[in-house]
């Protein structure tokens, strides 16, 4: 097939990156004649999502006006463009018009006035209203997240734009039951959707896990935001470690963000042994999965999958978190970790002890994690895509 797939950058900055480095490679190999637009080129080669690779057709946006790149797109006959997602939704909006299009929902593009999904007034919960109108009085009446007027109908109008994508693509991939139920409440053909979780980065280990006979090492990678949960994460542990008594935890908190100095105070505070080594590359993170016990993933906002949870069950780590978004996927209560309710640290704190406390009980969960990251295989996740993509041009074929 002539696959087209369009981007933001060309560098990896973050997890659409991340799974852009992978496809492009595993598409080219597959045999496909694969097409790559890039709104902003990599400053380096070192750091292109698609370097060292070929075949491979190349476009940068910036280089052309509109017009001359949709001709230039159009000459390349692409069976199926693969958007994910460009920061001008316009472009976007171009491309549903005059092909047939595909999107990755990666975050919730068309279906939230913010971003966000979350209500934080009274109480911190899952949005699960329709995006429309409504939504801009909603962000003051319910505390949505954004702070100014002008910067509300801002990020309103583009999600307005993207919205209008939507009505036009041929179809729809997503990495969660989750967002299927958020795309078909905005209208989305559940006939056009299809849940195909991406692959983690990280292959399971061949072995079962090694029982870990006392486990106390609690694992956070991520965004130091206030959504990712990471003041949660330091509490929760102080909570946990009090309930434990006779076991020292140890939090480790890998990361960057503008929550980090005050995580490290509070732990201070709290008087949990913690350690902070700061954004880490890939060598260093696997690293650190392999040294922990439990991976933490107290993201307050419901994530449209969560990887880290994947990759961290590869190696044998279960999870705890909160029972919101795409988590619920795979992280199953008493199988590969333990689900917190609500948003509170002292219920994410009774998940860490449930999942800490008895040693066989560990043990298990260790085993479940490892079974269900199998299901999350790179292999399952482009044959999908490729049934889905044959599927969909079919029409232009017959």
């Amino acid at each position: 097939m002539r696959i087209a797939i369009t981007g933001t950058n060309q560098a990896v900055a973050g997890g659409a990156e991340t799974y852009l480095t992978w496809l492009l490679r595993t598409l080219v190999a597959r045999g496909h004649d694969v097409g790559f637009a890039f709104e902003r080129a990599a400053q380096t080669g070192d750091e292109a999502v698609d370097r060292n690779l070929e075949p491979l057709t190349r476009w940068h946006i910036g280089d052309f006006t509109r017009s001359v790149f949709l001709d230039k797109l159009a000459s390349f006959r692409p069976d199926i463009v693969f958007l994910q997602s460009a920061s001008d939704q316009t472009l976007d909006l171009a491309l549903a018009e005059r092909f047939r299009t595909v999107l990755f929902a990666h975050a919730f593009y068309g279906t939230c006035a913010t971003g966000w999904k979350m209500h934080h007034l009274p109480t911190l919960r899952v949005c699960t209203r329709r995006f429309g109108s409504g939504c801009l009085p909603m962000n003051y009446l319910r505390g949505c997240g954004a702070r100014s007027p002008i910067q509300l109908l801002s990020v309103y109008s583009n999600q307005r734009t993207r919205a209008k994508v939507l009505q036009g693509l041929a179809g729809l991939v997503v990495g969660s039951e989750y967002m299927r139920q958020v795309y078909v409440q905005n209208g989305v053909d559940d006939r056009a959707v299809r849940v195909l979780p991406p692959p983690g980065n990280i292959e399971p280990d061949a072995a079962p896990p090694p029982a870990h006979e006392l486990p106390r090492r609690i694992l956070f990678l991520g965004r130091f935001t206030s959504g990712k949960g990471v003041v949660r994460a330091v509490q929760a542990t102080a909570h946990c470690q009090r309930s434990l008594g006779d076991r020292q935890l140890i939090l480790t908190m890998a990361g960057d963000g503008p929550e980090l100095d005050h995580c490290r105070r509070l732990a201070t505070k709290l008087g949990v042994p913690s350690e902070f080594p700061g954004w880490v590359g890939a060598e260093q993170r696997l690293s650190l999965l392999r040294s922990a016990d439990l991976l933490i993933v107290p993201s307050q906002w419901p994530e449209p999958f969560g990887m880290v949870g994947v990759e961290a069950a590869s190696l044998g780590i279960p999870a705890v978190g909160y029972r919101a978004g795409g988590i619920v996927d795979w992280l199953r209560p008493g199988v590969s970790g333990e689900l917190a309710e609500g948003f509170g640290s002292r219920s994410l704190a009774q998940a860490l002890d449930r999942a800490l406390r008895d040693p066989h009980h560990y043990q298990r969960l260790q085993r479940g994690a490892w079974q269900m990251a199998h299901e999350f295989s790179g292999d399952r996740h482009v044959f999908g895509l490729e049934a889905f993509f044959r599927e969909l041009a079919q029409p232009a074929s017959s």
